[in-house]
């Protein structure tokens, strides 16, 4: 403890603080979240929309955490390179290789993160790219194969050549493992029902923390029902992250029509099944930040079902015993994105932040993860006050400029 409270107190003392931005509801795996902080071997992921896709607050959130505890790895790496979408680690190559997304194709059998990498053509080339320099990564890849695929082919940047297949190749998802310096090529030579979910890397010492973003382009909660459940289920289980982050909610909020009740129950039950597939990770929700439909007005127009879903989400933490993040407060409560707007760190649109204001956002979340799970540890029921900045799950998806 000693070791770790000078460390909540530099990061404290640079914090905006507003009441109530970061609430423990009983979240019961606290104690091992706050544990695996101090010994800094943290994994951490985070699930949303556009806001996550871009991996810009998520990747400030990552850059704090490993300053301050170590590099622990590279994390979650998408499939391959989808359009419109980045990581702030990895780029991608591609050859022959189709990207499929349960946005737009609902029928696809997918792992957790709902993206998948497709072999189109006979020798079809996929290279991983580190976008900085990285120490060997020990990679899972989680991947599908029929009966009669062939192994994939990979050579890493040192000239390693391995091959990786799936342990049962009955067309239901398996995990395969290997070492590699990245940049590493992928290359299929004959896997017509081959897909691939995505990549998880980590350093092999297992020491540092690892900050994963899974998130798609305009996606709500609801579209996990794309997802094989028994699949993701499972990958979830294998990598056991110490804390899920939800970051959803705006898509929500932008629908005139939704019914608040029916999208409570879908965050509940996803909550449960994260429980029932790893009980001993922690939860947290990102409420949806104050966003608007219009500028117009002192304070703009906000969504209809803005302050329903938002009063839903805290609700849900309350119920379901979760960590809770208010979003909106920590930009300030209502009537606050005009001032991010007019500061630069809003976009126009009222729903999107600039890259300076998800940087804040990744920042202020890191800090109070850090303040909270040092309180936490002394008065584990106390619901309290700790800094923030926002945090956004948007209705409206924003193309980011690729350097893949």
């Amino acid at each position: 403890m000693k070791a770790f409270l000078p460390l909540v107190w530099a990061l404290a003392v640079t914090s905006a603080v507003y009441a109530d931005t970061l609430s423990n509801f009983s979240e019961p795996n606290m104690a091992k979240l706050q544990h695996a902080l101090q010994a800094k071997t943290a994994n951490i992921i985070q699930l949303g929309d556009s806001h996550t896709a871009a991996d810009l607050m998520t990747g400030s959130l990552r850059d704090r955490l490993q300053q301050q505890l170590g590099n622990g790895g590279m994390g979650w790496g998408m499939p391959m390179y989808f359009t419109g979408q980045r990581l702030s680690l990895y780029g991608y190559d591609n050859m022959g290789w189709q990207a499929v997304s349960s946005r737009t194709e609902h029928n696809a059998n997918y792992s957790l993160g709902g993206l998948l990498a497709v072999p189109k053509t006979m020798g079809a080339t996929l290279t991983i790219k580190a976008k900085q320099p990285e120490s060997e990564q020990h990679i899972m890849v989680s991947i599908r194969q029929g009966a009669s695929d062939a192994p994939l082919a990979i050579t890493d940047a040192m000239g390693k050549q391995m091959a990786i297949e799936a342990p049962i190749k009955n067309n239901t998802w398996q995990f395969a493992q290997f070492n590699a310096t990245l940049p590493f090529t992928v290359t299929a030579h004959s896997a017509t029902d081959t897909a691939i979910a995505g990549w998880w890397a980590k350093n092999a010492n297992g020491q540092g923390v690892v900050v994963s973003a899974l998130g798609i382009n305009g996606s709500e909660l609801s579209q996990w029902d794309r997802w094989n459940t028994t699949a993701w289920q499972q990958e979830l289980k294998h990598i056991a992250p110490d804390l899920v982050i939800f970051a959803y909610g705006t898509n929500e909020a932008y629908n005139d029509h939704l019914d608040v009740a029916q999208t409570k129950q879908v965050l509940i039950e996803r909550i449960q099944q994260i429980r029932q597939a790893s009980p001993s990770t922690a939860i947290l929700i990102v409420s949806a930040p104050e966003s608007l439909k219009s500028t117009a007005g002192e304070c703009g127009i906000r969504p209809i079902n803005l302050t329903a879903v938002q009063e839903m989400q805290k609700q849900v933490a309350q119920t379901e015993h979760t960590l809770f993040w208010s979003w909106q407060q920590a930009m300030g409560g209502q009537c606050s994105m005009k001032k991010w707007i007019a500061q630069g760190l809003g976009r126009g649109d009222g729903v999107h932040f600039t890259a300076s204001g998800y940087q804040q956002l990744g920042q202020a979340l890191a800090t109070d993860i850090l303040n909270f799970a040092s309180i936490s540890r002394i008065n584990t029921t106390t619901t309290t006050a700790v800094k923030a900045v926002p945090n956004v799950a948007g209705k409206m998806s924003i193309a980011w400029s690729s350097d893949e």
